[in-house]
């Protein structure tokens, strides 16, 4: 390949603001490229460790709170109560319920013997939180080994319980798993799965390096030694949601951590949000992103280098359009651009496909240029929470 076109080139008469474009846009090529070919590969090829593959099967205790969820209850509840596993129970809170919930689970008491049913009054001076309904159902627990669901979730087969709780180990006191969303047709529905998709290859992430800083009671498991030996919640008894998500800052780590992304571990809700509901959801956990260190640096660096990364390459583009002496850096582009789009696509067709969120992909590489915007917008309108210490 002949290169003496560059010696005919003016390089002292480029100006300086290109070479600092192209070279920010260099450095977040590389930078975006760790993550794509480091950090979420991890997730999209992670499999078990030898210690939870040859884990015995163990009693377990399924707890669900619930909070007029009958309709839900009626669905799938059987789903958990007739999991293929030889010993379990699952406890259901009913947490202030106003609708019908209480009859039917002592309806459906008569007909499953490992249903345990405990309820919660209303107070007439006080609410009721969702850390109360989680503390009770914990303590109502007969066995060791607890995994959390929601009424609205279901599992794709009857191997669910069997999966989670092998996925503890001979050590593991919390296991970490996902839940996407049902497939639905509509915008907002992709871009919610979209968000999913993306906030579930960070903390995942995290989650298997041993930090986890983000999960749902959707499908996780913790022992209850491990919820009893850190006093539960009184720590934190004033913060006020996301109660999963605070305890893992504070007690999970490198040594007690467990993830699994098996096929049968993984669930699916059915729940359905408004862009309202879903937004504010999503500023919550943006306030909460800030309580420790785990996970905010890394994706504070990701959405910065993302964002310059595509703004640069646009800038340079416009560069090269408006003055056409400069085609050499926008030419420089191109490849870059197509080796970060092809280790994109490769990373995320194997993602979704192990967190069974497939056909999403392009829907994805869309997502991607404008959820920094996103993330911005959800930092700056976080609610206005309580006033709380770092977690450490």
């Amino acid at each position: 390949m002949n290169f003496d076109f560059l010696y005919a080139i003016q390089w002292d008469k480029i100006p300086n603001y290109i070479y600092a474009i192209y070279g920010i846009f260099l450095l977040c090529t590389l930078i975006q490229l760790h993550f794509y070919l480091v950090q979420h590969r991890k997730v999209a090829c992670f499999s078990l460790k030898e210690d939870q593959v040859r884990r015995k099967q163990q009693p377990v205790s399924i707890v669900i709170c619930s909070k007029n969820e009958q309709h839900n209850l009626e669905k799938n509840l059987p789903l958990f109560l007739t999991q293929n596993y030889p010993q379990f129970e699952v406890v259901v809170v009913n947490n202030c319920s106003t609708d019908d919930s209480e009859m039917l689970l002592y309806g459906l008491k008569q007909d499953y013997t490992n249903l345990q049913v405990t309820a919660i009054e209303q107070g007439q001076k006080f609410m009721h939180d969702k850390k109360l309904a989680i503390t009770v159902g914990i303590k109502a627990a007969r066995y060791e080994t607890i995994i959390f669901t929601e009424p609205d979730c279901i599992p794709s087969s009857d191997r669910w319980l069997s999966a989670m709780q092998q996925a503890f180990g001979d050590t593991g006191e919390v296991v970490i798993s996902y839940c996407r969303s049902k497939r639905r047709r509509g915008i907002l529905e992709k871009i919610m799965r979209c968000d999913s998709v993306f906030s579930a290859l960070f903390s995942l992430r995290a989650a298997i390096k041993g930090a986890p800083y983000r999960s749902s009671v959707k499908n996780m498991g913790i022992s209850q030694e491990l919820f009893f030996r850190n006093k539960g919640f009184a720590h934190y008894n004033s913060y006020p949601q996301s109660e999963e998500t605070i305890f893992l800052c504070r007690n999970a780590n490198r040594q007690n951590t467990r993830v699994t992304l098996e096929h049968d571990a993984i669930l699916s809700s059915s729940q359905r949000l408004t862009f309202g509901q879903w937004f504010q959801q999503k500023c919550t956990y943006a306030s909460l992103l800030g309580m420790g260190k785990r996970g905010k640096k890394r994706i504070h660096v990701e959405m910065a280098s993302r964002a310059l990364f595509y703004l640069c390459a646009a800038a340079l583009a416009c560069i090269a359009a408006l003055l056409h002496g400069h085609l050499l850096f926008a030419a420089a582009v191109a490849p870059l651009l197509l080796f970060r789009f092809a280790a994109q696509v490769a990373i995320l067709i194997k993602a979704t496909g192990k967190l069974q969120e497939r056909g999403l992909v392009i829907w994805l590489l869309l997502y991607d240029i404008f959820s920094p915007l996103l993330a911005f917008i959800a930092g700056m309108a976080q609610p206005n929470l309580q006033k709380i210490k770092k977690i450490k």
